[in-house]
């Protein structure tokens, strides 16, 4: 009987591999716990279909992000407005939130906060560096509090 891993089982293989095993342990330990699937050709065929959905959605985000950062380099972003004492520390702290809102009236693409990161939050006018990441790819950001 051959089924699609749903999950990594150690000694048998990877989730999405196609193994052949024996019809008892087929039907009676990875088909009832949920670990696998029959392998079917109408199963085979969604299972593919999802798996070029997931590359597809992976490389369409690869490109934005990396058109993102081509526009925020070019692109000199500024928070301004906020309330502030007279030696230039603020009253509320700038967040990732703040920066992904300043980014989209900039460049008008929306950024998850969680691709943004800082060391922490900043508390005072000036320029400040924060990190935008997609996966493993990770860009250092200059932005200007005024």
């Amino acid at each position: 009987m051959k089924v699609i891993l749903l999950k990594d089982i150690s000694k048998l293989g990877k989730r999405g591999d196609v193994k052949d095993v024996s019809d008892a342990y087929g039907i009676n330990v990875l088909i009832k716990k949920g670990d696998a699937l029959l392998a079917t050709p109408g199963e085979l065929a969604k299972w593919n279909m999802k798996e070029n959905a997931k590359e597809h959605k992976k490389a369409i985000a690869t490109s934005l992000f990396a058109r993102a950062v081509d526009m925020l380099q070019k692109e000199h972003l500024i928070i301004s407005g906020k309330k502030h004492d007279n030696k230039g520390q603020l009253f509320a702290a700038i967040r990732e939130g703040d920066i992904a809102d300043a980014i989209f009236e900039a460049i008008a693409l929306s950024i998850d906060p969680k691709q943004i990161t800082i060391s922490t939050p900043i508390k005072s006018m000036g320029i400040h560096s924060y990190n935008l990441s997609e996966g493993k790819d990770t860009k250092s950001l200059k932005i200007e509090i005024k």
